[in-house]
């Protein structure tokens, strides 16, 4: 898991962007499930979900890495890492 400042808004505590490897994820089913959860997360924002990871731009005042992980978890799949 990555948690890094999103470049365009380095230095805001506006957002920030975490990059996700999560296992168990085989086809375009797991990947619409992934992006349904964490899309589901307030303060979230899904900029990519592929077989294997995801990316997310989220508002750390409204949710947590910690957060979306679990969104993950509850969909039926597993942060790598995490």
């Amino acid at each position: 898991m990555s948690n890094t400042p999103d470049a365009s808004t380095a230095g805001s505590s506006s957002s920030e962007t975490l990059t996700l490897r999560i296992d168990g994820m085989s086809c375009a089913h797991c990947v619409r499930a992934v992006r349904d959860a964490l899309a589901d997360v307030p303060g979230a924002t899904v900029e990519r979900v592929d077989i294997g990871g995801a990316t997310v731009a989220y508002d750390p005042s409204r949710t947590s890495p910690a957060a979306l992980a679990d969104a993950v978890r509850d969909a039926g799949y597993e942060p790598a890492g995490v």
